[in-house]
């Protein structure tokens, strides 16, 4: 069985619910993963950034730290990419701002098409990261997104993609990928690999 049957592909993007979350101060993350519900060996795994220009940044580093010590309570093994390491994960975390109903999630799940992209409005780290004009007004939403695809590296089999979404009030001192990304990280890879298929909401 291959990763491409387990979903259709209308399934393919991701809409989250955002009702209600802009108010609760603190915010809320919406969470879906897809993987080929057998077992996953715990190995040496290396964390990449979608966008590879970002890879010697210090903002990529926090960030690609935070997930890799997630992946590590997970029971893997972080690794360099050119260590041969068992997987290799990519990484790609996006920010926008969206005054009045949020945007769709900014990535598109691609199982069996090559995993996630960014989407209208906001960067992949190591490009910069895009506010619009509307930041810290009543009606504005900060929405944090990040994405890991895994790979095993023997075959090139994509094994297990997820997306976690976070909405939060702009006027909330939570609202900062420094304090979403290792939220984000922990709720999305909890309890790996987790129910297939089944967006869940969880608080921030």
């Amino acid at each position: 069985m291959t990763i491409r049957h387990l979903i259709p592909a209308a399934a393919a993007v991701i809409v989250f619910a955002v009702s209600g979350c802009a108010t609760t101060g603190r915010g809320s993350v919406d969470v879906k993963r897809f993987h080929l519900g057998v077992p996953v060996t715990r190995g040496t795994i290396a964390l990449v950034p979608a966008n590879s220009a970002g890879s010697f940044s210090l903002e990529y580093r926090t960030y690609a730290d935070a997930v890799s010590g997630e992946l590590r309570a997970q029971g893997f093994t972080p690794a360099p990419v050119d260590s041969s390491p068992a997987y290799v994960a990519t990484l790609t975390i996006t920010q926008n701002v969206s005054v009045g109903p949020p945007r769709p999630s900014p990535f598109s799940i691609g199982i069996g098409g090559g995993g996630f992209t960014g989407g209208r409005g906001g960067v992949g780290i190591g490009g910069g990261v895009g506010i619009p004009v509307g930041h810290g007004r009543r009606d504005a939403v900060e929405v944090d997104a990040i994405g890991i695809a895994i790979k095993r590296t023997a075959d090139q089999t994509l094994i297990w993609e997820g997306n976690a979404q976070a909405i939060i009030d702009t006027r909330s001192p939570q609202a900062s990928l420094a304090r979403a990304v290792p939220s984000m990280a922990r709720i999305l890879l909890d309890g790996f690999p987790g129910v297939s298929g089944v967006t869940q909401h969880v608080p921030l």
